[in-house]
């Protein structure tokens, strides 16, 4: 079986790409034939305010709720995740006596919610705010108390992006995993896997440096470290990781072959928005440079396993 951890269904179109197709329910699922997929996670899009585009507002099924329903009614092929943001319930439920303490949100009403409506886990959470930061950190433990696994898009420190940030070297999501240990994290996005390397500067973290790999970054030490942290290969961030070295790309993907998942992260509905992540694991499989064993895992038991997926 193979499992796509990381789609949308919507329109994330901005300005200077408003001639690009909307991703639809059928253009995603024709994708999945197409490319011989068997099923796909469904992330929902539009929980925090600094990933949102104001075309998607305006896109059929827009809400959170409306999303996980839509997937459900899809369960032969879409596995529906819910979605927050760390911030929610924060200071507008402040009562006077915290003062400045932050709120520590209680979520088990919409995680219940959540598990009713079929979901397997939370993301992907996008909020610009430290992967340390006490909402975070509460929120984390809560989802992994009703056994869901969150799914993150990281960053750097800079502002004007979104997505959980961090410094060079990864220092906040390492005292993360160590605040909730029994949590499952999977992490996603240019904050992520530029940690494969250890020649960053702060304006390098949050793009897609290329060239070999002539250092390991944090990234290989936390999936040495921490057993419940798991590396999607989706987008632009996770292919150019794996690829822009090929040798240590192949070492990676061997040593951590029970930890990586197949993502996609395609956000348009047209053919130029298709990524290269299935065909280049299977052009390693071709060459011999992956087994068949490490194939299966990476593209779909892993997920199968981690996801409870039938």
């Amino acid at each position: 079986m193979i499992i796509d951890v990381h789609t949308h269904v919507g329109d994330l179109r901005g300005p200077d790409s408003m001639k690009r197709k909307p991703v639809s329910w059928s253009s995603l699922l024709q994708r999945l034939d197409e490319e011989g997929i068997d099923k796909a996670v469904l992330l929902p899009i539009g929980c925090s305010p600094e990933s949102i585009s104001f075309p998607s507002l305006f896109f059929p099924e827009a809400s959170l709720v409306s999303q996980i329903k839509a997937a459900r009614r899809r369960s032969d092929r879409i596995i529906p995740f819910g979605n927050l943001d760390p911030r929610m319930g924060g200071a507008g439920n402040q009562k006077p006596e915290a003062g400045d303490k932050a709120v520590e949100t209680d979520f088990s009403w919409i995680l219940e919610r959540f598990l009713e409506l079929g979901c397997s886990g939370v993301g992907e959470v996008t909020a610009h705010i430290p992967f340390d930061s006490p909402l975070t950190i509460n929120m984390v433990r809560q989802c992994a108390a009703y056994g869901l696994a969150v799914l993150f898009h990281g960053s750097g420190p800079e502002t004007g992006f979104y997505g959980l940030w961090d410094a060079i070297g990864s220092p906040r999501l390492e005292r993360l995993l160590q605040a909730v240990p029994e949590a499952t994290l999977i992490g996603h996005g240019p904050g992520f896997w530029a940690e494969i390397s250890a020649d960053l500067t702060p304006e390098t973290k949050n793009t897609y440096p290329k060239g070999p790999v002539r250092q390991e970054g944090s990234l290989p030490r936390l999936l040495r470290r921490y057993k419940n942290l798991y590396a999607d290969i989706s987008a632009n961030s996770g292919h150019n990781a794996i690829s822009r070295d090929r040798t240590y790309g192949v070492k990676f993907l061997n040593e951590f072959q029970d930890r990586i998942l197949l993502g996609t992260d395609v956000c348009y509905g047209d053919a130029e928005g298709r990524m290269p992540h299935l065909s280049y694991l299977r052009e390693l499989l071709a060459q011999g440079a992956i087994s068949r064993e490490v194939f299966d895992k990476i593209t779909g038991s892993n997920a199968q396993k981690l996801l409870k997926v039938r």
